[in-house]
């Protein structure tokens, strides 16, 4: 019978869907802050390039006296791992990459990257960029300062350098060539360069450890000369100065193997982040590195919210709708939005970016948790923030279970919670005639303590025990069942149907073991 229920519900949601497929109004954004593709830019310069090189050329040195060098290997490094964390949950994703390997040797301006495209950078004084610059996105000063991101080892090897203690906030091209950075040697001795580092973040392990894949070696920074923070990861041949560069992506320019485990696309369009704000965010400019994102989830009526959008490798042509839904599951507004509709994108792509847009709430906003919801690309986001005085519940999962009043006890609820996003509601009472019946329906979204949550209620009609047929079931509309759950064991919960409506001061009958909704 759930399943049959559910079924109805997916044939809802999809009328749902089609209605919002019809246009809806494009509004250009308040606010926004662009990432090209050279906006984290860095240089390595000659000198430490041979600093590098000696230090580990003395370490490779001394480990081979001691006898810890393990022998190269024929066998070429491969299976390359994402070097940024996390790696996994949502935070996994607020990062853009803004530069890849320069495989033109000419310079300035004489750009190829693996795809044969441009998207690198050099230098007039004869830098040819030659890593994959990696950067924390949205807000990369305040989530190196608030929530560092880890590097990680993008493959196993021996530790034969490291350096720490210099400056980490570097915005500019005027700042010491004095990176803090983690230098690991493979097993076919090729090596990689791990650069910029947050200072006090490098590996604490010692010169000649063995480090495995996916070990955080140390979080990202912007030390030495370097315009944003970000992490610079470089495979070279060998240890040797100018060593030649390996660029581990196959592509058009660059016949050779991929050496990722997964190669990533060269462009990878997402929306990475929804997130409400109390104002628009404060993006520093050189040499002010604190970052202002003024982050907020709680508002009152009468308040203006700033909604904030953020992609990477977002292409124009790749629309956005975006709706608010208030605390009572109706639509509070709906826009959509393009690169096309800010006169300020003028090119196809933008490796990394935010936009905002600022709403006030009426003074009449239901009070309870309301969503920020995007659809881009097939896929859905979302974002909870809560309006007025109401209290978060902790664990959703904590409110399943069996519900009664114990003053007409034999009849009550039955809740649960699946997926972190839906909860179902059945209703066990009886006519006035003193029959059974009982009635169900389903609600998306999370809430709080104090919202009032309604559930749409129907039967369910033409079931057999035997020789059951699905499409012999009816499914007609009851009423609603308009619930507010004071705490994890009671709750207020209002019928009003086609039996008539009635008030039930509800308590929970029992909760399963382990769950706590606090």
């Amino acid at each position: 019978m759930n399943a049959a229920f559910l079924k109805s519900g997916r044939q809802a949601l999809t009328l749902l869907l089609l209605a919002v497929a019809l246009p809806v109004a494009a509004i250009a954004p308040q606010g926004r802050q662009l990432l090209a593709d050279d906006t984290a830019a860095d240089h390595v310069s000659p000198e430490l390039d041979r600093q590098i090189v000696e230090a580990v050329d003395r370490n490779l040195e001394m480990l081979r006296r001691e006898g810890r060098l393990p022998p190269k290997v024929q066998t070429k490094v491969s299976g390359l791992l994402w070097p940024m964390g996390p790696g996994t949950g949502e935070a996994g994703e607020w990062h853009a990459t803004s530069g890849f390997v320069d495989l033109n040797p000419a310079f300035p301006g004489q750009l190829r990257d693996y795809t044969c495209g441009t998207r690198t950078y050099d230098t007039a004084a004869g830098y040819n960029h030659r890593g994959i610059d990696y950067v924390p996105w949205p807000f990369p000063w305040f989530l190196m300062d608030t929530a560092p991101v880890d590097i990680r080892a993008a493959a196993p090897g021996v530790l034969v350098e490291k350096r720490d203690g210099a400056n980490d906030r570097a915005c500019n091209w005027d700042g010491p060539d004095n990176a803090n950075y983690v230098i690991i040697r493979h097993a076919d001795a090729t090596i990689a360069r791990y650069l910029h580092m947050k200072r006090g973040s490098v590996t604490a392990r010692p010169i000649g450890s063995q480090i495995a894949a996916g070990e955080v070696i140390g979080k990202v920074g912007s030390s030495g000369i370097s315009k944003l923070p970000h992490l610079h990861f470089e495979l070279r041949a060998s240890n040797l100065i100018n060593a030649a560069v390996i660029e581990p992506h196959q592509g058009a320019c660059n016949a050779s193997n991929s050496t990722w485990a997964s190669q990533r696309p060269y462009r990878e369009p997402r929306l990475t982040r929804l997130s409400t704000h109390s104002g628009e965010p404060h993006y520093p400019s050189c040499p002010d590195t604190t970052e202002i994102p003024r982050f907020s989830d709680r508002f009152q009526p009468g308040q203006t919210v700033t909604f904030l959008a953020s992609y990477r490798d977002v292409r124009r042509g790749q629309a956005s709708q975006f709706r608010v839904v208030d605390a009572n599951g109706a639509e509070f507004t709906r826009w959509s939005f393009d690169t096309a509709n800010d006169p300020e994108v003028t090119t196809d792509y933008v490796a990394g970016a935010y936009w905002t847009w600022t709403h006030v709430l009426p003074a009449s906003a239901p009070a309870g948790l309301w969503t920020f919801e995007a659809d881009f690309e097939g896929e859905t986001r979302r974002h909870a923030f809560r309006v007025g005085n109401t209290t978060a519940i902790a664990d959703m999962r904590g409110l399943v279970g069996a519900w009664y009043e114990p003053a007409t006890s034999g009849q009550g609820f039955e809740l649960h919670w699946i997926n972190d996003d839906m909860a179902l509601l059945f209703f066990y009472g009886h006519h006035d005639d003193g029959r059974n019946f009982f009635v169900l329906g389903q609600r998306s979204g999370r809430f709080d303590f104090g919202q009032e949550v309604v559930f749409d209620l129907y039967q369910t009609l033409g079931g057999r025990f035997n020789g059951l047929d699905p499409d012999q079931i009816e499914r007609p509309a009851w009423g609603q069942a308009r619930i507010t759950f004071v705490n994890c064991d009671t709750a207020v919960a209002e019928l009003d149907g086609l039996d008539g409506t009635q008030v039930l001061n509800l308590e929970r009958l029992g909760r399963t073991d382990g769950l706590d909704c606090q």
